[in-house]
């Protein structure tokens, strides 16, 4: 049996990237393209099972909505399982239903938005069943009882329609042994396709753990991989570093683990083995400040990081505390771990968030105020988006519905206690402004007009709207 798993086209507004924010998605840089790897990872379990498997990429292979229909039927698949996002959900809805129409294959949906908002999915009939939570064992045995023409009844982790009634099955455990996953299946994706702005070729991206302890309010990650911090080895995770550089010629990783140095002894042991090995690999990661110092950093830069985005997001002791992990207290050691990135080659983006409930403009003024004062080489203000599952979304949310298209990631879905949606709105802009149009970072700035163009082009298209 034939198993097509699909990433949809974007919406035609701005690029969407599903497997951000925990894997509801974001709108992103037109010039940023990562490769599904949620999609290889369940593509190398069901292989590793017989299954004949492809991996359909509309946006790698620059098709719209008919065009991904085409493909995939000329596939001739008994199942079909595409992923999703917050904001191209209606579209990705309406693939669905295109391709189970045209094929009368079984049709399947995973992703953050649909496990945590599964009982909207169904109206329309666009689908047989929803893959909640982690995807790859849930979907080997969506997949084994397709072939075997068997009822879906008893599938954990799976939800599914039984006449006009929808059947929600038990949650399915978290994968405890990750070194028991294959190696993602890069074989059925073209490679080259896959790009990072500013990087010369293409790029991959490796998910070396999953889950984060520090339970921020907003947090996609923590609601779709736990609070539990689990992680391959580093022997395991070599293996991939060595399989992506030697057999398909990557040299450019991104690492999308949600705090990359949670385990500093594991961080240093796979940068032992990427100079043992004499991997040629420039590579990025997410982190935080707290689980960062000066040894660790110079290891990181002697392997090959050459880029680290941390997590500030607010610069207000309250909103930190009430919302943030309260990962990022002290200001003084922030400073010095983004000074030791300098000092050691590594450059630095600061990701922080604009428009949570209680933020007052004053607060608001903290998070910049602390974003110049870091002065990274990058810096990202999102506003603050309730996704379902939340703790932010269940403390918002009441009576009322949230229109999931607005959720880019930079969009103001609605006002604060302080603030209108306008007016969040307002003060990313402001921010982005008084961060980039101080005359020393102009200077700066222009001694690489390329990257100064794609900012410029970057931050006019963030708050385009879904049509």
């Amino acid at each position: 049996m034939k198993v097509v798993l699909v990433n949809p086209p974007s919406p035609p507004e701005f690029r969407v990237s599903r497997g951000l924010m925990g894997g509801f998605g974001m709108a992103v840089n037109p010039g940023l393209l990562y490769p599904p790897m949620e999609l290889a990872h369940v593509a190398s379990v069901l292989e590793a099972d017989g299954f004949d498997v492809a991996i359909h990429d509309s946006d790698a292979v620059d098709v719209g909505p008919q065009g991904a229909l085409e493909a995939v039927a000329a596939l001739e698949p008994g199942l079909v399982c595409l992923d999703s996002s917050s904001t191209s959900l209606d579209q990705d809805l309406a693939l669905a239903g295109s391709i189970r129409r045209r094929t009368g294959a079984v049709v399947a949906i995973l992703g953050s938005q649909v496990t945590f908002a599964h009982d909207e999915v169904f109206g329309d009939e666009a689908v047989d069943c929803v893959v909640r939570g982690e995807p790859e064992y849930t979907v080997r045995e969506l997949a084994q009882r397709v072939r075997a023409g068997q009822p879906l009844a008893g599938v954990a982790g799976l939800s599914w329609r039984d006449g006009d009634r929808v059947v929600d099955e038990p949650e399915r455990d978290k994968i405890a042994d990750l070194d028991a996953l294959p190696l993602p299946a890069r074989h059925l994706l073209d490679n080259d396709a896959y790009r990072f702005p500013g990087l010369d070729g293409p790029v991959t991206t490796v998910k070396s753990s999953r889950g984060c302890p520090l339970d921020c309010s907003f947090c996609g990650y923590t609601l779709a991989q736990g609070l539990r911090f689990r992680f391959r080895s580093p022997e395991n995770v070599l293996s991939e570093l060595v399989d992506l550089h030697r057999t398909y010629g990557l040299r450019h990783v991104v690492f999308r683990d949600p705090i990359f140095t949670t385990r500093k002894d594991r961080v240093h042991a796979i940068c032992d083995g990427i100079l043992r090995e004499g991997l040629d690999l420039e590579w990025q990661c997410e982190t935080a400040v707290k689980v960062l110092d000066r040894p660790l950093l110079e290891h990181m830069a002697a392997a090959g990081c050459r880029h680290i985005s941390l997590g500030v997001e607010s610069g207000n002791d309250e909103i930190q505390r009430k919302h943030c992990g309260a990962k990022l207290l002290d200001h003084d050691l922030a400073e010095a771990v983004f000074r030791d990135c300098r000092d050691v080659g590594i450059e630095t983006r600061a990701f922080c968030m604009i428009g949570f409930p209680e933020e007052t403009p004053a607060m608001v003024e903290d998070t910049i105020e602390l974003a110049l004062r870091l002065d990274p080489d990058q810096v990202q203000f999102c506003a603050v988006t309730a996704y379902p599952g939340t703790k932010l979304h269940t403390m918002l949310r009441g009576e009322r519905e949230f229109d999931y298209a607005t959720m880019t990631g930079f969009r103001a879905l609605e006002g604060n206690e302080a603030m209108s949606a306008d007016e969040i709105e307002a003060k990313i802009r402001e921010a982005y402004r008084r961060f980039y149009l101080r005359p020393r970072r102009i200077v700066r700035e222009l001694r690489h007009p390329g990257r100064l163009a794609r900012r410029a082009a970057r931050y006019f298209s963030l708050f385009r709207a879904r049509a």
